[in-house]
């Protein structure tokens, strides 16, 4: 096989790795042709440390495509090396300033920027039109496709302002469904019309705002396709590129999540993916081999699985996008403006009581996700920051209070007496979903002779199962600022 079909394999194909500098054969790789390398929490430890890491990478080639996933709210990679993290999406879509979204952005943008980050690989436009979803949440803007239209516009356009690609994802929608990727294939049912109203507006939005890259989902459409997204020609090329009239990048989402490997090997999907129409096969776990993967997709040319000419057009795609980008013009960010002023919204637009000084706070939260990395440990801790005189628990996962023996349900029992003769603040995280979490909310607030309060820090959605007569607030996401804001009311610290 010639150097040209070799580079044109590795141009197809995205990567992670392990560690906080580049390895030896990641830079070789590079140095190859690799199409683009994601960064995960694992490999970021300070902005300094990023920054150099990003710059060895492009010292072995200029024109490569540097990634992260960065969409706001709770999580985030760069939590080490970003004091001002972005808003959750649903915070500004309920918000529902656009401005303040676009600037959002611009803001968060720039930082990837000043770390040697290009590509952002948000925002989310998913429309969370099922509330019981695993996945999306509030990573999604809202339940209309309306709102997530327009905030998903403003959220690329702020983007752009710093210079860097825009990811809308998760085509052609995330937000209907049961299942999480990670560990399972999710199936949306709707007709082709509902999805062409709902599902697919936001697309049809971003993609005329210039959206650079669209990240595909590991999910079966069955009006359209049997297989899922990522890998369904249908969907990609036919749907996507011929009916929507993208002509940027395509990328997978990440190919190892259960979605797609529960019946294939990662090789045999990247082939797969760049087949039905993905330009960069996404491969994000830290032992990706590049090379290896670059001989699979060269083999699968030469068996006639692979067409060389889609290889050489995804390939083109990625280094037409990796040309533009330094072609770009990087605008600075606003020092942490917006998410100041999100967090006085929030604050200013709700009755939010004093409690005192030393409240007790339990958090009701979701596990955490091997995908992301938080900025905090829970609720206690940021309200220790701003309140020393309070503390509490943290309590993740499953807590049955039904079973007598059960040490998860003590712990619910056990922070209930630890808050008696104090005001107990109740965090609840997309409870809706979450049995566990509204039986322990009913017996906390039941439980209670002294003042409480609830704060919603998932889905807004959630203020419908609180008590009748139990004040509370939303904040629509789990971002450390607005939480920060919050804390400080309730404690007028």
């Amino acid at each position: 096989m010639s150097d040209q079909l070799d580079r044109d394999a590795a141009g197809a194909l995205i990567v992670g790795f392990s560690g906080t500098t580049a390895p030896d054969e990641l830079r070789r790789a590079v140095a190859a042709g690799l199409g683009g390398v994601i960064l995960f929490t694992r490999n970021v430890e300070g902005a300094d440390q990023v920054a150099a890491l990003t710059a060895s990478l492009r010292a072995e080639r200029p024109d490569l495509i540097i990634a992260i996933d960065h969409e706001g709210g709770e999580f985030s990679h760069l939590a080490p090396a970003n004091p001002w993290p972005l808003a959750s999406p649903r915070l500004l879509g309920d918000l529902d300033d656009v401005d303040l979204t676009r600037a959002s952005a611009r803001d968060a943008a720039a930082t990837l920027a000043s770390l040697g980050i290009d590509l952002m690989l948000a925002p989310s436009v998913d429309v969370n039109s099922n509330p019981a979803n695993p996945i999306i949440s509030t990573r999604s803007f809202g339940t209309t496709a309306d709102v997530v239209s327009r905030h998903g516009v403003a959220f690329v356009e702020g983007v752009h302002e710093a210079g860097i690609a825009a990811c809308p994802k998760h085509f052609p929608g995330h937000g209907d469904v049961a299942v999480d990727s990670h560990v399972g294939l999710p199936s949306v049912d709707r007709s082709i019309e509902e999805v062409n109203a709902v599902e697919l507006a936001p697309f049809r939005a971003t993609i005329a705002a210039g959206a650079d890259v669209v990240m595909s989902a590991h999910i079966v459409f069955s009006a359209y396709d049997d297989q899922p997204a990522t890998l369904s020609r249908r969907l990609l090329t036919g749907l996507l590129r011929e009916e929507l009239g993208f002509t940027g990048v395509i990328t997978t989402d990440a190919l190892e999540m259960q979605a797609i490997t529960r019946t294939r090997s990662i090789e045999d999907a990247a082939v797969a993916s760049i087949g039905a129409g993905a330009d960069l096969a996404m491969i994000a776990v830290g032992s990706a081999d590049p090379r290896a993967l670059t001989a699979r997709v060269v083999d699968a040319i030469g068996n006639g699985t692979l067409d060389a000419g889609r290889v050489a057009d995804a390939a083109a795609r990625s280094r037409a996008l990796a040309a533009s980008l330094a072609q770009r013009t990087r605008q600075p960010g606003l020092d942490g403006a917006p998410i100041r002023e999100v967090a006085a919204r929030v604050v200013a637009g709700q009755n939010i009581p004093v409690l005192g000084s030393a409240p007790y706070v339990v958090d009701l939260t979701q596990g955490l996700h091997p995908a992301w990395n938080p900025y905090f440990s829970g609720l206690p801790e940021v309200f220790g920051r701003v309140a020393p005189g309070s503390d509490g628990v943290v309590l993740r996962g499953e807590h049955r209070l039904t079973d007598a023996d059960s040490p998860a349900g003590d712990a619910i029992k056990t922070a209930a007496a630890a808050a008696a003769g104090r005001p107990l603040v109740i965090a609840v995280q997309d409870a809706g979903r979450t049995p566990w979490m509204r039986d322990a909310l009913t017996h906390l607030v039941e439980g209670h002779q002294d003042d409480v309060f609830v704060l919603c820090t998932g889905i807004p959605e959630d203020r419908a199962l609180v008590p009748a007569g139990i004040r509370s607030a939303t904040t629509s996401g789990r971002n450390v600022i607005v939480l920060e804001a919050v804390a400080k009311a309730l404690t007028q610290a």
